[in-house]
């Protein structure tokens, strides 16, 4: 037995005042003029999620103080359309929070890609995404910060060093038969390499902060078929390559040298 929505006539007038200044501001013409939202759908459970969707995304802008801007009714009329078969509550706030972000008046979102793509996605996947976004988040903060601290000794560490080769070099010139000489130039080789480590250790830093996010996280195969589908995120191959066992004659003896399989891992970077 299919379910039965039961609005009374007041509640849906008190819904259509809670959102229509609001939806006012968002296009133009006005909500009467345009029949986005008829008192004739009152009973249908799409409206009842519009306007579900409608209320908590003027709660969001009135809690952030977002001043609303006009959106293109291209871009609302299926944003509301899809939230308004939404049945999942976390779902139903992210239709809520993503049209907030698209009506602020200080962001530049606007366009009819996000609300197709949110619409194809389960609740499991956008947990998931959002795991791996907070993951890739983290893990760049913590980078960061060591890249800062890095920053703030550099200089002086690599001043030191060279401070010591320079005595090294000293000695070096003031005794250059001594015994020792042989073990000093090696101490100078290791003290240059030594900062060139330091120097090269930002590149480092930054490679590692740029370095794409890999998912550690299980879904079925077409839960992760969906989201690649949608270029949310991509499948790196992974290469591999063996070598076959072979055996070389060494003498007339039939004596054999065994090489054995090698193990040789290849990374391939893509670029963007």
């Amino acid at each position: 037995m299919g379910k039965r929505f039961d609005i009374t006539s007041t509640a849906v007038e008190k819904g259509i005042d809670l959102v229509k200044d609001f939806l006012d501001k968002l296009i133009s013409p006005a909500v009467e003029e345009t029949g986005l939202l008829i008192k004739d759908k009152a009973a249908s459970w799409r409206f009842k999620n519009q306007l579900s969707a409608l209320a908590k995304a003027k709660a969001q802008c009135e809690k952030h103080n977002i001043s609303t801007k006009v959106i293109s009714f291209k871009v609302l009329f299926p944003l509301l359309e899809y939230a308004g078969l939404e049945e999942d509550d976390a779902m139903q706030d992210k239709w809520a929070n993503l049209l907030a972000n698209m009506v602020d008046s200080e962001q530049n979102i606007e366009n009819h890609v996000f609300p197709y793509i949110l619409s194809q996605i389960s609740s499991i996947e956008l947990e998931l995404l959002e795991m791996v976004y907070n993951d890739k988040v983290a893990r760049i903060n913590k980078l960061k910060s060591e890249l800062s601290e890095y920053l703030v000794t550099r200089d002086n560490d690599i001043k030191q060093i060279e401070l010591q080769i320079l005595e090294k070099e000293s000695n070096l010139k003031e005794q250059p038969d001594n015994s020792m000489g042989w073990s000093r130039q090696l101490d100078i080789i290791r003290l240059r390499d030594k900062i060139r480590k330091i120097q090269s250790k930002e590149w480092e830093f930054k490679t590692l902060i740029n370095k794409d996010e890999i998912i550690r996280y299980s879904l079925e195969e077409y839960e992760f078929a969906n989201i690649i589908r949608l270029g949310l995120i991509k499948a790196v191959p992974k290469p591999y390559a063996y070598i076959k066992r072979h055996r070389i004659e060494n003498d007339p003896d039939s004596q054999y040298l065994e090489i054995m399989d090698v193990p040789i891992e290849i990374n391939i970077e893509e670029q963007d």
